[in-house]
């Protein structure tokens, strides 16, 4: 076991926590890769400028990386007519994704290899010059381009579970997963109604989502730079040369993992979104995408890789796979709330009223996040790992099924229920990430296991997502078409004018738009209006109900949890190192 001190290095006045080595020179591990124990560890570690900086920094992480979404996504209306690009803009969301989903996996794995320090300070200013190249683009490709290197970067904050996890005992793994989603409270809670204020407040408008991200992201590089100093190469093995881990790199599985993920997002996202579902550009991408993922698995499992990418052994730990699959699917469940919710929002229950509608929207994002906070809070106070997965994915899944009670008048209800809903769902979150990181053999692997179950979770929410949105496209078309032509023209409008009526409301409803329709009046307007209320009330509600399948599916994960009370130890993964010219600790190679 490693035995961990609290120096002061006299000719700087730093502060370094030095772990043993082996005679080699690599820090010393226990059989499962831990490097220390808690009661190992220096009087006021957790209080040191280095561990304080660090938490901090991690903390920005998550906020700026959940920003790159939850900034941009309420905006890519604005974003469209500002750059004319109604037909291109949701590539903003696409290129997000799967730059997410590739990251998430070779973040964890490259830096479990190669050292986290350089990676993390190379990706969060990644994020910042694709800010810069976002904030000032004057066409929608170069902001696609930018928002490229912002997906990309975000992998760095969504990998806060094992970043601060390895640092600090088992046993308190949750709670400073607690203080982490605190920090993304601003972004991922309430970042509709940033957005949208950006909108209303400021001549730039939708750039200020960006300038923000600039801010977070620079100063998050700084934060890293100055403070997170974990171990290096040579620290973690010892004599070695970088040069010979990347000559036995699993490249193999690196091509096929980026391809086949790539390319089958690309795939699912653009299908009856830019392409029909028939379309080569939809056919070919997602099946030549599920083609490497299917070889992926079949080269991990039977080459013989001393580096394997993906090692198979997380797929034969039972834990770590159920814990995984709640995860995804509990992410699941949360996207269709992160689809329909802010719709239903502006076309049920906001009436025009353009601020409130924007704050309404962030109960999704906030009942998330509270739900995290919670979650990571009293976990293991509350102990019975199982049971208490269990009882949050139930709970969660089945207030958002109740939501299917809603109506254009229970707004007050239908709010109440999805904050319930998300809080469940995050607090599950919050318990089955780290589960993941726990139950694994090897804890110098932490970061492939949390980057792998992170990369699964988008790419299955990916699937969740495209299945309710082609079920929301039918269910809208079928609803609008069928009750609001019979609403109008009971309410007195003629049968010839109710194309024109369902064109003018389709392209806005503008006081000019309609004026041009022959035997409009105030009663059929009011018609109209609370017929459209109804149908995406009813549309909607078909979301809610296939969201309990995979909330189900969730459940039945949740059965294989396993009991992770005897793991809740004091025992730590990896200590900061702090700087030592000397012996060059804090350079990668």
């Amino acid at each position: 076991m490693a035995d961990t001190v609290l120096e002061k290095h006299h000719s700087e006045h730093i502060e370094q926590a030095s772990s043993s080595h082996d005679g080699n020179g690599n820090i010393g591990t226990d059989a499962h890769g831990f490097t220390a124990e808690a009661e190992e560890l220096p009087r006021g570690y957790y209080y040191s400028p280095f561990f304080v900086g660090t938490t901090v920094a991690i903390g920005l992480n998550l906020m700026g990386s959940t920003g790159g979404f939850a900034l941009v996504a309420p905006v890519l209306g604005q974003i469209a007519v500002s750059l004319d690009a109604a037909s291109s803009v949701i590539w903003l969301s696409l290129v997000y994704t799967m730059g997410l989903a590739v990251g998430l996996t070779l973040v964890g794995r490259l830096t479990d290899t190669f050292g986290r320090r350089w990676f993390f300070i190379a990706g969060t200013a990644l994020g910042c010059i694709g800010a810069i190249v976002a904030s000032t683009a004057k066409t929608i490709n170069v902001l696609i381009g930018g928002q490229v290197l912002i997906g990309l970067s975000a992998s760095t904050g969504y990998s806060y579970a094992f970043v601060i996890g390895e640092l600090v005992p088992v046993k308190r793994r949750f709670v400073f997963n607690a203080i982490i989603f605190i920090f993304s409270f601003p972004t991922a809670g309430f970042g509709a109604a940033i957005s949208t204020a950006f909108i209303l407040n400021t001549a730039a408008g939708w750039r200020w989502a960006y300038y923000l991200l600039i801010i977070l992201n620079g100063l998050t590089t700084l934060l890293y730079a100055i403070f997170y100093f974990p171990p290096t190469f040579h620290q973690k093995h010892g004599k070695d040369h970088v040069a010979k881990f990347l000559r036995t790199f699993d490249w193999g599985g690196l091509f096929l993992y980026t391809a086949g993920l790539v390319l089958f997002i690309l795939g699912l996202s653009s299908g009856d979104t830019l392409y029909p579902w028939t379309d080569a550009r939809v056919l070919a991408p997602l099946i030549i995408g599920f083609i490497c993922l299917v070889a992926l698995f079949v080269y991990e499992s039977y080459a013989n890789l001393s580096q394997p990418l993906i090692p198979m052994t997380f797929f034969r730990t039972r834990g770590w796979v159920a814990a995984m699959l709640s995860l995804s699917l509990g992410a699941s469940v949360y996207y269709s709330q992160a689809i329909v919710w802010p719709q239903m929002t502006v076309n049920v229950y906001a009436e025009g009223r353009v601020m409130w509608g924007g704050l309404v929207s962030c109960i999704v994002g906030i009942g998330i996040t509270f739900g995290e906070i919670i979650g990571g809070t009293f976990a293991k106070s509350l102990g019975h790992w199982k049971y208490q997965c269990l009882t949050v994915i139930t709970l969660g899944t089945l207030f958002l099924g109740l939501a299917s009670l809603s109506t254009p008048d229970t707004s007050g209800m239908t709010i109440s229920f999805m904050m319930l809903a998300t809080i469940f769902v995050g607090w599950n979150e919050a318990l089955v990430l780290p589960i993941c990181t726990i139950v694994i053999p090897d804890q110098a692997e932490i970061g492939t296991a949390a980057g792998v179950a992170g990369s699964s979770r988008s790419a299955i929410s990916t699937v969740a997502s495209t299945i309710y949105s082609v079920v929301l496209a039918s269910r809208t078309t079928a609803e609008l078409t069928r009750q609001v032509p019979a609403a109008v023209v009971s309410a007195g409008l003629p049968a010839g004018s109710v194309s024109a009526y369902m064109t003018a409301i389709a392209a806005g409803g503008s006081e000019a738009l309609l004026s041009k329709i022959d035997g409009l009046t105030p009663e059929v307007l009011a018609a109209g209006t609370q017929a459209y209320r109804w149908a995406y009330t009813d549309a909607y509600k078909t979301i809610f109900l296939v969201s309990l399948a995979f909330g189900g599916l969730a459940i039945i994960a949740s059965f294989f949890i396993p009991d992770v009370d005897h793991l809740m130890g004091g025992k730590v993964a990896a200590t900061l190192t702090g700087r030592d010219k000397e012996n060059k600790t804090d350079n990668l190679a």
